[in-house]
């Protein structure tokens, strides 16, 4: 079976607005011109299935609506959000990481499926981790980070890797 892995944002606003008042999904107009041609769709929202049930989740970069201003110019608080479902309407919604947001953004989301995936430990270790469900992948250019969400939906992402698929 093949699933999209991209989404539009106008469907899952709703989730993140009651998850995090005050926040929106990016706007595929907020991102880098590379991006907008590299990513057909939004590059700022994906879709797959986070953790063990069979519905569908989603993942998202969000900014504040108001921006901050900053030593380096204006920014908006961002984070890095995954909403796993409850049911077709409902989502419960955690932050991966957050992060002020410059624009245009230079990262963009993408669906990681199953397999091996290389990481890169605090201390410069290299390992593989075999990822069993789809993860979140974030990418810039040439480099990638992977987050694996805990199943639970209150406990924080358990590793962060390099995000180089292994085959």
């Amino acid at each position: 079976m093949c699933l999209s892995s991209v989404a539009w944002a106008d469907k899952y606003q709703d989730a993140v607005a009651k998850a995090f008042p005050g926040y929106q999904i990016l706007s595929r107009s907020e991102f880098s011109q590379k991006i907008q041609e590299a990513v057909k769709s939004n590059p700022g929202l994906i879709t797959g299935r986070f953790n063990d049930d069979e519905l569908e989740d989603f993942a998202a970069l969000i900014r504040s609506e108001v921006g901050q201003k900053g030593h380096s110019g204006e920014y908006y608080r961002g984070m890095i959000v995954v909403c796993h479902a409850l049911d077709e309407e409902r989502h419960t919604c955690q932050a991966l990481t957050r992060m002020p947001i410059f624009l245009p953004y230079a990262l963009h989301l993408n669906r990681v499926g199953p397999g091996l995936v290389g990481c890169i430990e605090d201390d410069d270790k290299k390992t593989k981790v075999k990822i069993r469900r789809d993860a979140v992948g974030i990418e810039r250019r040439n480099t990638a980070s992977v987050y694996l969400a805990a199943l639970t939906y209150t406990v924080p992402p358990l590793i962060r890797g390099s995000g180089r698929r292994l085959s």
